[in-house]
């Protein structure tokens, strides 16, 4: 087990300080504003790598130099940062200001004549010739493009180091403490969970109070709230562990780095929130268990506000318990804690009436007395790593479970203890399924994958576990074409849409493609081009200034806009006009002064990911804009 402590060199941000007084913090709009995001975020695969402000919904606010410096770079894109620009100040850092809606006069000159010239609407450009910027000056105006509702994200990098500007005298508004939301504790394949009302009376609980041979290990639920009402949770800076003045673990996020934001699965364990929003923070560092000790655990939020908790370990803690999956997952199989957990407390739900079978090679799995296992009489009617079973049933290679007399199958392997990689090919329907990760990581518990045909889904897919798998390489998935008679889409885990997979290659017996993370895969054959709504005038912010635009709605299937590039836009006398895409609500924007005067008309060609591509011919309405 790796030691924690050189993942995060948070010594160095704290001799740095907060280098300014109160009155002299850098706003980074010219009005104070709350965090919606903090840094080093729960991003899925990544940490979120810099802050997020509200701008109360509104777009066009000046974003401001924080100190002397220049522009080193711009880009345009409807996606990620948007419109986002890098800013680098007198000491060498590099302030990166995203989801801009325009930039300053004389590098909205220049990006609009970069994009006329190249006739591209996402353009990259290094080193602009403009003028210098003095601390104050207005570098860009804040938006919403890329992805996102109207906000400020605020980044600040020095070399490969990405900083929390938090502490580098930049006002970042947060007027809550953190809240401790939950615990678990891992003891050899065991999980216990412990709840809110449980910490707060000074209860955790273990999964066997009596047993000195396995070392525990916690994580510990945390969201933290900038103010009321409570809304878009965050992170926190730091989390310590101690056994009375020892200290167990403590991990404190006051830097990142790109190269390594896949460590996020070593830290933030995958679970779907479904109860209350948070984050489980997994601390590795293990601890022997002693009776009678207390623990204290500490939270500290990026304004450096703490909260608290002192407990016991016990043996029973009667507080409700977070949830262990939602409305995303299905009871039967499904990810928590980065683990792949059976659903063995249905045998006792008289509603689905369900009945689990173990089989490896096709044949029943036996107890110890030679009689088929049957899992629902063997293990406590509750959920259970997979992990756990497999400990004790290593041959299982095959879950069936009956409900309501409808039979599904769910594939399992472990993978050895010892492994950096594994490779895994099963079979579902008699169709082959290979699987390859690369990079595992080691942890305390037996690893284990799972895959299942999806349920209850129009698109024929299969959803694979655990979801937060410890591994800091890729996933190279690949399907029979007999399963897979179509091309590969992966399935949002929370917004339950499917997206392409830009990356896929097809041969005559297999489709595959690869990933850093594990997703819930379908086949779409998606043959049909965008189509277009009805165009309708409105307002914009463009470069700080109001200004009438053309809206037109984009009415697409699965396979969605790649980039602005693929939309190309022109008119008799103007070979290039420029097109914005509005990637939320899904919309083409158009300067109206760009177009041709009312009446007339101007073309569009607009293709999606899977190649699909639609012309048009739109008249460009008279009339004054709605807004």
């Amino acid at each position: 087990m790796k030691f924690w402590k050189g993942i995060f060199w948070g010594a160095f941000v704290i001799s740095a300080g907060v280098l300014f007084a109160a009155d002299s913090l850098y706003v980074p709009f010219g009005k104070p504003g709350y965090l919606t995001s903090s840094f080093g975020e729960n991003r899925g695969t990544r940490y979120h790598a810099g802050v997020d402000y509200s701008t109360d919904m509104q777009e066009g606010f000046p974003s401001i130099a924080p100190e002397d410096g220049k522009i080193v770079q711009v880009k345009v894109s409807p996606y990620a940062y948007g419109k986002v620009i890098y800013f680098e100040d007198k000491l060498g850092r590099t302030w990166v200001f995203a989801h801009q809606s325009g930039f300053s006069k004389h590098l909205d000159s220049l990006v609009r004549a970069t994009q006329k010239k190249t006739k591209k609407n996402d353009v990259s450009i290094e080193n602009p010739r403009i003028p210098a910027f003095r601390k104050g000056d207005t570098l860009s105006y804040t938006g919403s493009s890329g992805i996102g509702n109207p906000h400020l994200h605020l980044e600040l990098r020095s070399g490969a180091h990405i900083l929390n500007p938090c502490h580098y005298g930049t006002l970042c508004g947060d007027s809550l403490d953190p809240l401790i939301l939950g615990a678990a504790v891992f003891q050899g394949e065991d999980v216990s969970i412990s709840g809110e009302e449980d910490l707060k009376s000074g209860c955790l609980e273990v999964p066997d109070i009596r047993n000195r041979e396995d070392p525990l290990r916690f994580a510990f639920k945390i969201a933290d709230y900038s103010r009321e009402p409570l809304e878009n949770p965050m992170s926190v800076r730091r989390v310590t562990l101690k056994s009375k003045s020892r200290p167990i673990g403590e991990i404190i996020k006051d830097t990142l780095n790109f190269a390594s934001m896949l460590k996020i699965r070593e830290e933030l364990l995958w679970a779907e929130e479904a109860d209350t929003a948070g984050d489980w923070h997994y601390i590795p560092n293990p601890y022997k268990l002693t009776i009678g000790d207390t623990l204290t655990f500490e939270t500290e939020d990026m304004t450096r506000r703490v909260s608290k908790r002192n407990f016991t370990l016990q043996e029973k803690c009667d507080g409700p318990k977070p949830l262990m999956y939602g409305k995303f997952q299905n009871p039967e199989m499904f990810s928590f804690l980065s683990r792949t957990w059976i659903g063995l407390h249905l045998c006792k739900d008289d509603s689905l009436k369900t009945e689990f079978s173990f089989f490896g090679k096709g044949k029943p799995i036996f107890d110890s007395e030679d009689n088929v296992l049957n899992p629902c009489e063997y293990f406590l009617a509750k959920p259970t790593p997979l992990g756990k079973i497999l400990s004790q049933f290593p041959d299982l290679d095959e879950i069936r479970l009956t409900q309501k007399g409808k039979t599904d199958t769910i594939r399992v392997a472990e993978i050895p203890a010892d492994a950096k990689e594994f490779s895994w090919e099963t079979e579902l329907n008699g169709k082959k399924i290979s699987q390859n990760v690369t990079a595992l990581e080691d942890v305390p518990w037996t690893r284990a994958l799972a895959v299942r045909k999806l349920a209850n889904d129009s698109v024929p897919a299969y959803e694979f576990h655990p979801k937060g798998l410890h591994f800091l390489g890729s996933w190279l998935v690949s399907f029979d074409t007999q399963i897979a008679n179509a091309p590969l889409y992966y399935l949002g885990e929370t917004s339950r849409r499917w997206f392409y997979f830009s990356k896929q290659n097809k041969t005559k017996r297999t489709r595959f493609t690869s990933m850093n993370e594990l997703r819930d895969i379908g086949f779409i054959q998606d043959n049909t081009a965008p189509e277009l709504g009805s165009p309708y005038l409105d307002s914009a912010v463009i470069a700080g200034k109001t200004a009438p635009v053309l809206r037109i709605p984009v009415i697409e299937k699965e396979s969605g806009i790649e980039n602005g590039n693929a939309i190309q836009a022109s008119a008799k006398g103007k070979p290039y006009i420029y097109a914005e895409y509005d990637s939320e609500p899904k919309e083409l924007v158009f300067i109206l002064s760009d177009l041709p005067e009312a009446g007339r008309k101007f073309q569009i060609r607009l293709q999606d990911e899977a190649g699909n591509a639609k012309n048009f011919e739109i008249v460009v309405p008279g009339g004054s804009s709605a807004k």
